[in-house]
C-alpha cells in the first residue's frame, strides 16, 4: 500500500467517525474539501478495503468483534479462474466459466494490485494490463497460487 493510499485511508476512517457519511458522493465531496480528489472507483476500494460496513444509513467501521473475509475477492478469482495465458509483453487474458468475467474483473479491480493497470471484462474473458513483462509474470505466479496451480 503507497503512503498516499494509508494517509488517505486514515482521513476516511477520521471523517466516518465524526460525520453522518450517507452516500459515497458525501464521502468523496468532505474528501474534495481536505484536498483530495479521489475518484468513485478508488474510493469504492478504499470502503471495502477498510471494511467500512452502514450502520442505520451511515459508513462506520464494523463494529469490533464482528469479521469480514478480507481475502473474498480472491476467493472470488480462485473460483473463477479457468485458465490465464500472456499475450504480448504487457496483457494478460483470463477466461472464466461463462456469466463470470465480470465478477472476476471486478474483483481484480477492487484489489488493486500494483502490477495491474486496468482491466476489460466480457462474458467469460478478462484482457488485463500490466505495467510490464517481469509485472506480467508477478501477476500469472499470484494467478496461479490463487488457483492452487503454484
Amino acid at each position: 500500500m503507497t503512503a498516499e493510499r494509508r494517509k488517505r485511508q486514515l482521513k476516511i476512517l477520521e471523517m466516518v467517525a465524526t460525520h453522518a457519511i450517507r452516500t459515497q458522493d458525501e464521502l468523496s465531496a468532505l474528501l474534495a474539501e481536505e484536498g483530495w480528489e479521489v475518484t468513485q472507483p478508488t474510493l469504492s476500494r478504499d470502503i471495502q478495503g477498510l471494511g467500512l460496513v452502514k450502520v442505520e444509513g451511515a459508513y462506520r467501521r464494523r463494529p469490533a468483534g464482528e469479521q469480514f473475509a478480507p481475502d473474498s475477492d480472491e476467493r472470488r478469482i480462485a473460483e473463477g479462474l479457468l485458465g490465464a495465458d500472456p499475450s504480448g509483453d504487457a496483457l494478460v487474458v483470463i477466461h472464466t466459466p461463462p456469466g463470470e468475467a465480470n465478477r472476476v474483473g471486478a474483483a481484480l479491480d477492487r484489489l488493486a494490485w500494483s502490477e495491474v493497470v486496468g482491466t476489460i471484462a466480457g462474458d467469460d474473458t478478462i484482457f488485463v494490463a500490466v505495467k510490464d513483462r517481469p509485472a506480467q509474470r508477478r501477476f500469472l505466479k499470484v494467478l496461479a497460487g490463487l488457483a492452487g496451480r503454484e
